[in-house]
């Protein structure tokens, strides 16, 4: 799954998932006494309609002698239950028995040891809040489709919903003559009835029932050609013309991917849904995996790299999970993070392979930041960790992507690219159509490169946070290491100790050579001979640490970054520094001397890592007296990359730099407020206006979004008109980012009244005002009509997003975050895991208040010194 992928591309409410505590109590899990072997599933579906009905016929195997068993159906009304086994029917009585719709059948006679049956007729309505088997409402038309990861099969049919009961599934869809359905596996066989029509479908091999799919109305399709087994594009009607570029570039991955994997796909078919309303981004479902329609439809002609990016990582991810998620399948939720870390390990690794174009590695490395940010909050917590609930999965489930690839891409350069390989494929071999836990791998890992991997793995995983490695060069020529927790300036976290595979970078001034040193203690030394001109403790920028070096060291690999880095470890360093910064171990001048420096490299990577660090400083520092110096700074810093690149698209340009002008185009416009980037920002928009196809796809959205920065009413108006118009979800999804970026406090209450007035989809809510937060005014105003429409907005959303609504406070601002805790304090404003969101919003703006006085006045200075 991805639901923090390609986070441009889903809005930006869903994207502090990343950092949610959702948990819900007394939920018992199933009794493995008492356990599915198959099921079969008959389901009379109708996307015209706003209930169905359903049977299921599930086969069980009792080890022992029971009277009571425990499986799961939510919301839903069970008509009729009959349990029989080879004597014949078992009288058995069914009642709620806890949270998340966990049943519990009693028997009047012990079951003995041995097979049974268990038939449950129900009805029920369709879910409108994008989980289970919900319907959407598109152009007019009804559509149905599935969202089970973590808990919510159980809200479509009668199952043991936990991925242990691994089953093969039987599936029959029943659906008006003029509407389609689809399923995991290709159809068996269709009959034809007077004014409806039956499809059967192929049983699954083993499966999970989180990772059963299925869609239904009046669906189109293209054919996928060239896979290994068939495979189509599904969408709405009338979109299937914009299928074709996710068509073309599926067979490629899929080769890459049996590649790696050293084995054929693993499924009968394999195909991709483009669904309107899906808050997850993608889903791994065998054979049928979903995306947002806004991630898989783009019109090649006119697309964005950045949507080219998007399609071909998700697909990478997603597809890669065929193998890693879906034919080996986790145990329980406990190990989640590893399946999604795989995943995206080896979409970060072959995207270079597969699209060198994209420059991915850029978009990778900003994620990184993120995560790191996030994980050296106080309040972060560790990867791998006790679940006692599917729905306790969502609690920092970030870290599952980001930091968990890296510690992945950590080992592996550790160890050796083949060795790692040679461990995953023995791994998948072993456990091919069953579960597994995490040491299985590591295992696998550790037996195929002979090193002792477990320190390594258990002080990453099995702690929260990461290590500051210090290093200080000793008059006797030795290199001394030493390590503690990172925290952000002012943080209370424990004393904690890594395993750290440092990857040190020597330089005597004119040769460089590297060790790789595991630092497993607080400190430790490292004997070099000859003389040190200067250390960079992060040879080729792989590892899940910050480091620091003395100032002068600092700002001697800085001054000559193209004699002291490689271009990833250019880009890392500044991530570096801007967490240094936070951490208190560098000034906020010295910061901003080392992004005006590195601003004038010529890479575009490093232009669109200054841009994102610039980025980051807006809400501690910028306050409205220093809005002008800081503009002027951005211009000044800026300057040479605008010239260098301009801002204009060329014909000729490289992909490097069509990825970076978007960002540079952004930040110009509208932080750094150059009047010539508006100008043209704005005949870019009128231009998009009359005809899309006349304007660069890059440019588009950046354009837009500076105009509407500094637009008025009219500008407002026009932008709405285009939103409700748009029929590519492209064009709607810029619209709809633009619309939130206007800064005339006027116009933002439009802006939230807007978001309620039926004319926005209730998930693209949070796109359209995300980009709210980049004033103090609209923080303020998105904060206060949170709370005005709290029961409307909670209300539109399942249960796991109510408990992120305190992130609607975050920010810079004292007064705000009081309001929100008490407003939060509220029973009627609170569900399970809102207190563990409020602690972390409280963290992070008492850490930017903290920022603030500490630096504040540095910075101010610096600024006012380039621009009085």
């Amino acid at each position: 799954m991805r639901p923090r992928i390609v986070r441009a591309a889903i809005c930006s409410f869903l994207a502090v998932l990343t950092l949610a505590k959702i948990s819900f109590a007394d939920e018992p899990r199933l009794d493995p006494n008492v356990a599915p072997t198959s099921q079969a599933v008959e389901l009379t579906l109708d996307s015209d309609q706003e209930n169905y009905t359903g049977a299921v016929t599930i086969r069980l195997h009792v080890t022992k002698p029971a009277r009571e068993f425990l499986f799961h159906a939510e919301e839903m009304t069970l008509d009729k239950v009959e349990l029989s086994g080879a004597a014949g029917a078992i009288p058995v009585t069914v009642a709620e028995a806890g949270d998340r719709g966990t049943q519990k059948a009693t028997v009047e006679k012990e079951l003995a040891a041995g097979d049974y049956t268990l038939k449950i007729a129900f009805s029920k309505p369709y879910n409108t809040k994008a989980v289970g088997l919900y319907r959407v409402m598109y152009e007019g038309r009804g559509y149905l489709y599935t969202q089970f990861e973590s808990l919510d099969a159980r809200k479509a049919f009668p199952c043991w919903d936990e991925p242990i009961y691994k089953i093969p599934w039987q599936m029959t869809i029943t659906v008006p003559m003029q509407q389609e359905a689809v399923f995991n596996t290709p159809i068996e066989k269709e009959i034809q009835n007077a004014n409806t029509k039956t499809y059967v479908y192929r049983k699954t091999p083993p499966t999970s029932s989180y990772l059963i799919a299925i869609a239904a109305g009046p669906l189109e399709s293209v054919a996928i050609t060239g896979l290994s087994v068939p495979g189509r594009v599904y969408t709405c009607k009338g979109q299937k013309k914009l299928a074709k570029h996710a068509a073309s570039i599926t067979p490629e991955i899929l080769v890459a991917l049996e590649k790696y994997f050293g084995t054929k796909y693993p499924y009968e078919k394999l195909d991709l849904i483009a669904v309107p309303e899906y808050w997850p981004g993608a889903m791994e479902n065998p054979g049928l995996i979903t995306y947002s329609d806004k991630i898989l439809l783009i019109d090649p002609t006119a697309a964005s790299l950045a949507q080219k990016q998007a399609v071909a990582m998700v697909t990478i991810h997603e597809v890669a999970h065929m193998w890693f998620g879906d034919l080996v399948t986790m145990a329980w939720w406990d190990d989640l993070w590893l399946n999604e870390s795989f995943a995206d390990w080896l979409a970060v690794k072959l995207m270079p392979e597969l699209y060198p174009q994209y420059g991915y590695e850029t978009h990778e490395l900003a994620q990184l930041n993120n995560v790191m940010t996030q994980d050296a909050n106080a309040s972060t917590t560790k990867i791998r960790r006790k679940v006692d609930s599917g729905g306790d999965i969502w609690e920092d489930v970030g870290l599952a992507y980001e930091k968990g690839r890296t510690v992945l891409k950590m080992v592996e350069s550790f160890i050796g690219p083949d060795q790692f390989q040679q461990g995953v494929r023995t791994y998948l071999n072993d456990h091919k159509w069953g579960n597994a836990v995490a040491a299985d791998l590591f295992s696998e890992l550790a037996d195929a490169s002979g090193k002792n991997l477990e320190p390594i793995l258990a002080s990453y995983l099995d702690q929260a946070g990461f290590p500051l490695v210090s290093v200080q060069v000793e008059p006797n020529g030795m290199v001394s290491l030493s390590q503690k927790r990172f925290r952000n300036a002012g943080a209370s976290v424990p004393e904690q100790t890594w395993s750290v595979p440092v990857r040190l970078k020597i330089s005597d001034g004119k040769n460089v050579q590297t060790r790789v040193v595991v630092l497993d203690k607080p400190t430790k030394q490292v004997e070099v001979a000859g003389k040190i001109d200067w250390v960079m403790p992060d040879q080729d920028g792989v590892g899940y640490y910050r480091w620091v070096v003395p100032a002068e060291m600092m700002m001697k690999i800085a001054n000559d970054p193209d004699a002291t880095m490689s271009k990833r470890e250019r880009t890392r360093f500044l991530g570096n520094a801007r967490a240094l910064l936070n951490a208190g171990e560098i000034t906020g001048d010295e910061y901003l001397a080392i992004a005006s420096s590195m601003a004038s490299h010529p890479e575009p990577e490093i232009i669109s890592s200054v841009v994102d660090d610039l980025g980051s400083l807006k809400v501690p520092f910028v306050t409205p007296e220093l809005e002008k110096p800081f503009a002027a700074y951005v211009r000044k810093t800026l300057e040479p990359a605008r010239a260098r690149y301009g801002i204009e698209p060329r014909s000729d340009d490289p992909e490097e730099v069509r990825l970076l002008r978007p960002g540079l185009i952004t930040f110009l416009g509208i932080e750094g407020r150059d009047p010539d980037v508006i100008r043209y920002c704005e005949s870019v928009t009128e231009a998009y206006m009359k005809d899309p196809a006349s304007v660069d796809a890059t440019i588009a959205g950046a354009a837009l979004g500076v105009a509407a920065a500094n637009g008025d009413k009219a500008r407002f108006e026009q932008f709405k008109a285009k939103f409700e118009g748009a029929t590519v979800p492209a064009d709607r999804s810029r619209y709809l980012s633009a619309l939130g970026k206007f800064t005339d406090p006027a116009i933002q209450d439009e802006v939230l009244a807007y978001a309620l007035s039926g004319k926005v989809r209730v998930m693209d809510r949070w796109q359209l005002t995300g980009g709210m937060f980049a004033t103090q005014s609209g923080r303020d105003k998105l904060f206060a009509w949170m709370t005005k429409n709290y029961d409307q907005l909670a209300g539109g959303l399942p249960t796991e997003f109510q408990a992120l609504m305190p992130y609607m406070a975050s920010g810079c601002e004292q007064q705000r975050l009081d309001a929100a805790k008490k407003f939060f304090e509220e029973p009627a404003h609170r569900v399970d895991g809102t207190e563990a969101t409020m602690s972390k919003v409280s963290e992070q703006i008492g850490d930017c208040l903290t920022l603030r006085e500490r630096e504040g006045k540095a910075v101010a200075s610096y600024l006012r010194t380039l621009a009085p």
